[in-house]
């Protein structure tokens, strides 16, 4: 899965939750890449079946219990949390189901959160398009 044509790739990967009886596989053996080049790419299931987990593990979110994750050419398991935390920063945007948003920050400041975070300065009227003002 590791290719310049995918922006990032799982191989093999297994998520498990707990052991035994009580025990949950959300991804069995998943291997999937999503294309660079502006692609739209649908992950859509009932409930409970994977989705998320999904999505997370592809992010770096969370961590496989097996398989690969590849990130922008950067293998996820073999990175430390502050690398990681900086290539998604870098490589990822994120559209969380339950907004994740700051509540003390207006639209236009958690717009442009990751960008003073990272030391970017963020193109006001790329912001104003992004909250319709």
């Amino acid at each position: 899965m590791r290719s310049d044509a995918y922006v990032v790739g799982l191989e093999q990967v297994v998520k498990s939750y707990g052991s035994g009886l009580a025990g949950v596989t959300a991804l069995d053996d998943v291997s999937l890449g999503f294309r660079r080049g502006g692609a739209f790419t649908a992950v859509m299931g009932p409930s409970g079946s994977g989705r998320s987990t999904l999505l997370h593990c592809a992010a770096g979110l969370d961590r496989p219990t097996s398989g690969s994750v590849w990130l922008s050419g950067h293998d996820l398991g073999q990175m430390a949390e502050p690398e990681l935390t900086e290539l998604r920063r870098r490589e990822m945007g994120f559209v969380f189901q339950a907004f994740n948003l700051v509540e003390s920050l207006t639209a236009m400041e958690n717009i442009t959160l990751p960008f003073r975070l990272s030391g970017i300065r963020a193109d006001r009227a790329w912001v104003r398009g992004c909250v319709g003002a």
